[in-house]
């Protein structure tokens, strides 16, 4: 009985992914493209969406000075696309990236109007389900209805204006992509993403829920016989959830009573005249049998405008003094008080028992002192410890030093693609959703550790140290990094960024 309620629910699972993957094909018209070789980027500013389309954008200016480059996006990145065009014109005098700042809340300023990054950490698998269909949903379209009708105006305002050859997208600027659906432009779609968590779905046999372990599952892959039935309810649960959703139904009510016809489009990134430029390789991540046409694979696409030594050559100097365990768990976290004890209790176990050093990127949220880095206080006086709120240097830039041991990192995309193109070995420490399969998939590809899992996304101080060591110095430390060399040689056959601006480069010379 049992085997055969199994066997029905994968047969309706299958069904339901094929409906997802062709419902936008029933009725596409031709797309239309503007002035010939003009391209148009549209993006969130947080970094962990944007970085693969500045990276992008940089090789862009640099290979391509025929084309005409516009961004836009709201004021978190203005200085990154001015230190890109900088660097820029040193080879190129006459690079330049037009850029155009959006009048409106960027997705991140959404967030924290409702808790921010903080609120949405949650745990994997069924203790955490809802909170993670909750967290999606509100992901998806983040912006309030007025939020989302101005920023629609203001895209559809830039497109007229500047006419692009192609537009190129972040799947989650919500409004762009509704203005750009709908003015009907030629577009394609930079993504950080897994091609497991983009293509699982349409992968033969319904293997989306029996094989593959869904995004915030925690579960390794394939997903073993015991928890399949846990993989089969959360994946069917979620697109359930994700169909019926009454916070996206009442809000695209709403967007095309006041003029936006086709609002938050479920079903338009599965198109097959747009493509879709992926940062992720099959090598790189879970096995994947079908990979549709209309994706094309770049490999890692990390900003890494300068050496080390261009951007802070005080800090490129700091890294060589010793191995250098790097800790950043990404652009938007930031350290309540229980976590910074617990790190800094890690880091002090691993400088106490190594002549290691380490670069630590810690934020505080809340109010707290400094007594949490008592036990790293003689550490930090011998400049073995290094507290940074941001990195001033490329962490690719860093990487390519070849002073940095090990990275220490949350499992979102660009800090873990960063670490697999520079081959080397990861500590994965998960806080929500993706994150938990790229902590699975570091530990299948034997090139990193995910401590702690029974209480993630919590830590303990002895887990983490345990990790830390075994990484940095460890027996099987020393086969992640050789697996993880490995993966950074294919990783770079791919092209990376340079490929990926090829492509749009290509696209933009189909306009008129």
């Amino acid at each position: 009985m049992f085997r055969r309620a199994l066997l029905l629910l994968a047969v309706l699972g299958a069904l339901v992914a094929v409906f997802l993957a062709r419902q936008s094909t029933q009725e596409d018209q031709v797309l239309v493209s503007g002035r010939n070789n003009t391209v148009l980027f549209l993006t969130d500013s947080h970094h962990g969406l944007c970085n693969a389309h500045l990276a992008t954008v940089s090789a862009l200016i640099e290979n391509h000075p025929s084309l005409e480059v516009h961004y836009a996006s709201f004021s978190g990145i203005a200085s990154d696309i001015e230190r890109i065009t900088e660097i820029a014109r040193s080879a190129n005098p006459g690079a330049k990236i037009h850029w155009h700042q959006f009048d409106g809340p960027s997705l991140v300023d959404e967030l924290s109007l409702v808790g921010g990054v903080q609120d949405i950490v949650t745990p994997p698998g069924l203790p955490g389900l809802r909170a993670f269909a909750d967290m999606v949903f509100f992901v998806m379209t983040p912006w309030s209805n007025e939020a989302h009708l101005s920023l629609y105006h203001q895209t559809v305002d830039l497109i007229r204006e500047i006419d692009p050859a192609v537009v190129v997208l972040d799947s989650l600027l919500r409004p762009a992509l509704d203005a750009a659906v709908n003015l009907n432009r030629t577009r394609a779609y930079i993504t950080p993403n897994a091609l497991t968590d983009l293509l699982s779905p349409v992968q033969p046999k319904g293997a989306h829920f029996w094989k593959y372990p869904g995004i915030a599952s925690g579960l390794p892959f394939p997903v073993p016989w015991k928890d399949i039935p846990n993989n089969l309810f959360q994946q069917v649960y979620f697109i359930i959830r994700f169909l019926t959703a009454p916070a996206i139904k009442n809000k695209r009510s709403w967007l095309e009573q006041h003029g936006i016809p086709h609002a938050v489009n479920l079903f338009e990134s599965y198109r097959q005249d747009v493509p879709w430029i992926a940062m992720s390789y099959p090598e790189a991540g879970f096995p994947i049998e079908v990979i549709p046409d209309n994706f094309r694979i770049v490999g890692p696409l990390v900003l890494d405008v300068a050496p080390a030594e261009a951007q802070s050559a005080e800090l490129a100097a700091w890294v060589k003094k010793a191995p250098t365990i790097l800790v950043n768990l990404g652009s938007a976290f930031k350290y309540e008080e229980p976590r910074a004890v617990i790190m800094a209790e890690a880091i002090a176990a691993v400088l106490d028992a190594t002549d290691a050093q380490v670069l630590w990127k810690m934020r505080k949220t809340g109010e707290y002192g400094d007594g949490f880095l008592e036990p790293l206080r003689e550490h930090a006086e011998a400049g073995r410890l290094r507290l940074e709120k941001w990195l001033e240097v490329d962490p690719m830039s860093l990487y390519k030093t070849g002073d940095i041991a090990v990275s220490v990192h949350h499992g979102g995309a660009n800090c873990f693609y960063e670490a697999v193109l520079a081959g080397i070995p990861s500590v994965v420490l998960p806080l929500w959703a993706d994150h938990y399969n790229y902590a699975q998939t570091a530990e299948y590809l034997g090139i990193g550790i995910w401590p702690n899992k029974t209480l993630a996304p919590d830590w303990e101080a002895a887990g983490l140290a345990e990790a830390f060591l075994e990484t940095l110095s460890g027996n099987r430390g020393v086969t992640m990094r050789e697996n993880a060399k490995a993966l950074a040689r294919k990783g770079e056959e791919y092209g990376g960024r340079k490929l990926a601006a090829r492509l749009v480069a290509e696209m933009a010379a189909g306009g008129r």
